[in-house]
């Protein structure tokens, strides 16, 4: 079985012998929830990339980490962005945490005409760090290097501004004609997905992504959760891009 992973906020500088102490939070963690032992193998990263191995020394609920190696993790090229519409509920945290898990690397939370919730001053602070917990807890379990980053949530019209900036953008949308499991990657760069919210992406919207250079693309014949197609279609980009060593049809270069 994969050692755990634990956050720290800081490794650099961290060589192989030292001793990272874990912070109070996490050290907590791993003695009551894990029960973790000394001499237990664990692996303890940065959030930014930076990842160690070591053993723990557990003294009550103080946990430190003997480094037995350290690896600095590239985030991958391309980049994935989601952009994901505001969900009512727990839809949202939901979607951030199988997003986090299938790889995402950015999250954009969109306030989207059609979502039934909209986050405003207090509320936006609050549904945001959610988020945020969501994000490094889902990291914390796929034992990822990279905890996504979260954006502030954008309006429709802040998003169609940043549209040009992305190598590719696919708007995911079941009345779609061609599917993204064929639609041409760049092969550098950061690819855009942009998930409506349970009503639907309005056509209004549509139209002004695909003015500034947004597609469509279909995940298949059903209809999916708001919560689930941002993984869904990271799981169809990572299959080609991230998860196989095979040379990949359809992309540029």
């Amino acid at each position: 079985m994969t050692p755990p992973l634990l956050f720290v906020d800081d490794l650099s500088g961290v060589t192989v012998g030292m001793v990272v102490a874990l912070p109070a939070d996490e050290a907590r963690h791993a003695a009551a929830a894990l029960r973790m032992t000394t001499g237990e193998s664990v692996f303890v990263a940065d959030g930014k990339g930076r990842k160690a191995a070591g053993d723990a020394q557990v003294q009550g609920n103080h946990v430190g980490i003997v480094v037995t190696s350290v690896e600095d993790i590239a985030q991958p090229n391309p980049r994935i962005t989601v952009v994901q519409a505001l969900a009512k509920g727990e839809h949202g945290e939901i979607a951030v945490d199988l997003m986090t898990q299938a790889g995402v690397d950015r999250i954009i939370p969109w306030s989207a005409s059609r979502s039934i919730v909209q986050w405003k001053e207090d509320r936006a602070n609050k549904s945001r760090n959610k988020w945020l917990t969501m994000a490094r807890s889902a990291a914390k379990q796929s034992r990822r290097a990279w905890i996504p980053e979260i954006s502030e949530v954008t309006s429709t019209k802040e998003l169609v501004a940043c549209i040009p900036s992305f190598d590719a953008t696919f708007i995911l949308h079941e009345d779609a004609v061609h599917p993204l499991a064929s639609a041409k990657l760049p092969v550098s760069g950061e690819i855009c997905l942009i998930v409506g919210p349970e009503g639907g992406i309005s056509q209004e919207e549509i139209s002004e992504f695909m003015d500034a250079g947004a597609v469509t693309a279909a995940l298949g014949s059903s209809v999916l959760r708001a919560s689930l197609a941002g993984a869904i279609g990271l799981g169809v980009l990572s299959t080609r891009l991230r998860w196989a060593d095979a040379a990949k049809p359809n992309v540029e270069g």
